[in-house]
């Protein structure tokens, strides 16, 4: 498994659900990235909105092994996130199980 973290522009997260739902990941976390504030110096372009500039959302979901490549594909052709990143997912120890031994009943 791998683990997918998108950094994209609260604007794009209907593309991102749309995808998402294409590709049937139908379970992600959603959360605000922490950014710092726009740069004065910075030239921004009329086409970008203020609130691109100053926030920005990352959504988090895993895939299988063979899953990976084409589904981080889809995302950066229909999504166009400011970052992607690809994770060994370890089930077990996000789980807190990886010590455990499952419970054998009688």
């Amino acid at each position: 498994m791998k683990r997918i973290e998108a950094v994209i522009a609260p604007s794009a997260l209907d593309d991102f659900q749309r995808c998402a739902k294409e590709l049937g990941i139908f379970g992600f976390d959603l959360s605000e990235e922490d950014t710092e504030p726009p740069d004065p110096r910075r030239v921004v372009k009329a086409s970008e909105r203020t609130s691109d500039i100053t926030s920005r959302l990352k959504v988090d979901f895993a895939v299988s092994d063979e899953e990976t490549k084409p589904t981080v594909h889809a995302v950066l052709e229909s999504v166009h996130p400011v970052s992607i990143g690809i994770f060994k997912f370890d089930r077990d120890s996000r789980l807190g199980t990886a010590t455990k031994r499952p419970a054998i009943l009688p």
